[in-house]
C-alpha cells in the first residue's frame, strides 16, 4: 500500500510513517513463514509490494530456480530478499517506528494516535493495516460438541512446525 501511495506522490516520502511493535518491516510475515515452514508463496510472482508488477521477476532474473511451477510462485527466501531490496530502493528503512497503536481518535479534522506507552501523535490520514495480529477461530469451532484435546484445534498463529512432533500421528 505505502509504495502505491508513494508512486502517485513521491512528495509524501518524508511524511509517511508506519507503526509496528517490532520496529521493522515484515516481522510477522517472517515469523509465520518460519513457524509454518512455508517454502514458497501461493501467489504468482506478479503479486508483491512493488507497484511494478514485473519487478520481482526482474529481481529474480538469475534465480529462476526459486520460482516454483506452475505459476512462478516465489520461494520464501527470494520474496523476503526482494522485499528487503524494495524497502531499500524506496528508502523506507527508517519509516517504520517501533510502537503499538492502541487507539485512534478523530481530532479537529485529523486523528490522534494513542500508543501503548501512553504517548500520542497527530496524523492527517491513517491507513490501518492490522493484518491478522490476533488469532480468531470461526464460531463453528467453538460449537464442536465432542470432547477433544484443546491443542487439536489451533489457529495458524499458534502452530510452530519447527517444534512440533507429529511422527506416528493418524490423520
Amino acid at each position: 500500500m505505502i509504495l502505491h501511495i508513494l508512486k502517485k506522490s513521491q512528495s509524501l516520502q518524508d511524511k509517511i510513517l508506519a507503526f509496528d511493535p517490532s520496529g521493522e518491516w515484515l516481522t510477522q510475515w517472517r515469523r509465520q513463514f518460519a513457524a509454518l515452514e512455508i517454502g514458497h508463496l501461493r501467489s504468482p510472482a506478479v503479486h508483491h509490494p512493488d507497484p511494478n508488477p514485473y519487478e520481482l521477476r526482474r529481481f529474480a532474473e538469475n534465480r529462476s530456480s526459486e520460482l516454483f511451477p506452475p505459476y512462478d510462485l516465489p520461494g520464501s527466501r527470494l520474496f523476503e530478499e526482494f522485499c528487503g531490496d524494495t524497502i531499500k530502493r524506496w528508502q523506507l528503512g527508517d519509516r517504520v517506528i517501533k510502537a503499538k497503536v492502541t487507539r485512534i481518535q478523530p481530532k479537529s479534522g485529523r486523528f490522534r494516535l494513542g500508543f501503548e506507552d501512553g504517548k500520542s501523535a497527530i496524523a492527517r490520514r491513517v491507513i490501518v493495516a492490522a493484518g491478522s495480529g490476533k488469532p480468531h477461530l470461526p464460531a463453528w469451532a467453538n460449537q464442536i460438541q465432542t470432547q477433544h484435546p484443546a491443542e487439536r484445534i489451533r489457529h495458524s498463529h499458534q502452530i510452530d512446525l519447527r517444534n512440533l512432533q507429529l511422527q506416528g500421528e493418524q490423520y
